[in-house]
């Protein structure tokens, strides 16, 4: 997580590619979801008008149907001819001709009213006791083999628990020869004697079946949708599957088309069989109502398509978008990076990165402003480098100013020493070392010499010496062959033995010694090490903090040109890592350290 927000904040180019492709996702999203919720608005609404407008002509043409049954039962139930042969039977005074022929007369009259309407399959009197007649293709055996009492419709019509019964749709069991050979939906009314009103068998109305599921098949509802007709009670009475004739519908969904007394349409969602559902439905005559019920993922899943090929064109299209968003991130961020690149080399001290951008926009103008700037710093630098250089050549030429009047105050103070005491061959002699002392010096150019060169003036320097204190004044060196030849500044230990002489060892009676040694460690780093230890008196605790302050006393001889000199002119040389350090008890002498680090291995 980490890494992935690191990469976030620090690479302009993510930055970008995500700030473009989440503000297309938004708009894709937006755009998709308000495109989705409006057309699925307006084809939900579409659907609706025009299933309802489909289920108000399905209703009219089936309530026309129902209809027609219930005129035919009524025009049949006051038939004159039909009551004749009623009552003719009833006075049971009818020979075989008679009855033949009154049977020849019923069938035929409820085959001419049959054929008055094609809404109208077959017609039926039906009676437990007496004959039967019936249109079309009545089956008589049939009929005897067709217990009646045994069948709730049949005894419910005759003892008048119901005025008209309506049978859902089936096939007939009384016409043909086969079995469900005709689909029908059959209205069953009572048959009576007018005179007595006596209830004498049922009157069977068969409508069309085909003519009635194709009423509702006409009527589409999405892929799956289903249009049905049930009766106030909540049986299905018409339906394309078979299977359900009969059948009660869900109690749920019955409830609710029942429960509107009134209304002559309703529509609304339910679930059924666990899937969510468009319903709606219409009343027809008998008070049954038409019902269409469709999934509603059905009714938006044409749009539902559509948004899906959205997101699929959406998605390539982001991807091109990506493309061309790191394409465009690259033009900005590579000279940009390459920018950052040539700072950092401006931050090793490498003043001479330049970056190489050649655009006209506000990248190029920045690149150019930066190259300006690393042009003015390096001049800058190097102007600094050349002013640091002479300054500090100024002030080790004073620095060495100072030191050789002081070197030749000393030695001139020997010889005026030996000449006040008669010591004119001693004099002579130290005029004469001092003479060669200063034409060796006088032959050397530059501010560097090597350690050889500097023993050698030193021994002069000693002999000088020895000429005013004696031969008690001893100085031993400790140096590696190898080493005489490394360059070192000039008059870099003679004021650091001067010291010692003066200050340490002169004072006392029986003299002393100087040793001086320098050797070379190469780790940690490049070190060159001189230390001159003399047994002279030491230094006093409460001079030592002060020896090497930048502002010495000048009336100290010890330090305040010798010692204090030496190590400033080390420090502008060889940094401030190096310089002189002091080790001394008092009484029992002092040790010098130098320490000269090297910016590169030294060369032997």
């Amino acid at each position: 997580m980490r890494n992935i927000r690191t990469l976030f904040f620090r690479h302009l180019s993510v930055k970008l590619i995500m700030t473009i492709l989440l503000l297309l996702v938004f708009s894709i999203s937006l755009t998709s979801s308000f495109y989705y919720w409006s057309s699925s608005a307006i084809i939900a609404k579409n659907v609706r008008i025009s299933t309802k407008q489909s289920a108000k002509q399905s209703a009219d043409y089936l309530s026309l149907i129902l209809r027609v049954g219930n005129d035919i039962g009524q025009q049949i139930f006051l038939d004159a001819k039909i009551q004749e042969a009623i009552q003719a039977e009833l006075r049971g005074n009818l020979g075989v001709k008679q009855k033949f022929a009154m049977n020849e007369t019923v069938n035929q009259i409820l085959n001419n009213i049959m054929y008055t309407s094609s809404f109208i399959r077959s017609i039926y009197l039906l009676k437990e006791e007496g004959s039967s007649w019936g249109s079309g293709l009545l089956n008589f055996s049939k009929v005897k083999r067709y217990t009646l009492n045994e069948h709730k419709w049949y005894m419910d019509v005759v003892n008048d628990r119901v005025g008209n019964y309506w049978q859902a749709l089936h096939y007939d069991p009384f016409s043909g020869g086969g079995e469900n050979t005709e689909l029908v939906l059959t209205l069953v009314k009572p048959l009576r004697n007018l005179e007595t009103r006596e209830t004498l068998g049922v009157i069977m109305i068969n409508m069309n079946g085909n003519l009635l599921l194709e009423a509702i098949q006409r009527i589409k509802l999405g892929k799956t949708g289903t249009f049905f007709v049930i009766n106030p009670e909540g049986n299905i009475m018409m339906d394309s599957e078979s299977d359900n004739w009969d059948r009660p519908i869900a109690d749920s969904m019955r409830n609710r088309l029942l429960s509107a007394s009134g209304s002559e349409e309703q529509e609304f969602e339910t679930d059924i069989a666990g899937v969510r559902s468009y319903v709606i439905a219409r009343k027809i005559d008998n008070e049954w109502i038409i019902v269409g019920t469709v999934p509603l993922q059905e009714v938006v899943s044409d749009i539902q398509q559509i948004q899906n090929k959205i997101w699929l064109y959406s998605t390539l299209f982001l991807i091109v978008a990506i493309l061309i968003g790191w394409l465009f991130s690259s033009r900005i961020t590579s000279p940009l990076k390459h920018l950052m690149r040539q700072m950092s080399q401006i931050e090793k001290s490498n003043f001479k990165a330049r970056t190489h951008v050649r655009s006209q926009d506000e990248i190029g103008q920045l690149s150019h402003r930066f190259n300006k700037m690393a042009g003015e710093i390096e001049t800058l630098i190097e102007r600094v480098n050349i002013e640091e250089s002479q300054k500090r050549e100024a002030e080790i030429r004073a620095l060495r100013h100072q030191i050789n009047p002081h070197f030749l105050y000393n030695t001139l103070s020997s010889i005026r020493w030996m000449v006040k005491f008669g010591k004119s061959e001693e004099a002579y002699e130290g005029i004469s070392s001092l003479v060669k002392l200063m034409e060796a010096s006088m032959e050397k150019k530059g501010v560097f010499s090597t350690i050889g060169d500097e023993l050698s003036l030193l021994d002069k320097y000693i002999t000088i010496q020895q000429f005013r204190y004696g031969s008690h004044i001893r100085l031993f060196v400790h140096c590696d062959e190898g080493l005489l030849e490394m360059k070192i500044p000039r008059m870099l230990m003679q004021p650091i033995v001067e010291n010692a002489i003066f200050h340490g060892i002169s004072p006392k009676e029986n003299g002393g010694e100087i040793h001086l040694r320098i050797q070379l460690k190469e780790y940690p780093l490049h070190t060159l090490e001189i230390s001159i230890e003399d047994d002279g008196l030491g230094i006093p605790p409460d001079k030592i903090n002060s020896l090497l302050q930048s502002s010495p006393d000048p009336k100290s001889g010890m330090f305040g040109i010798g010692l204090n000199h030496v190590h400033e002119m080390i420090q502008l040389y060889y940094g401030l890592q190096s310089g002189v350090t002091l080790e001394s008890e008092w009484g029992a002498g002092t040790k010098v350290r130098m320490k000269l680090v090297m910016k590169e291995p030294m060369q032997r």
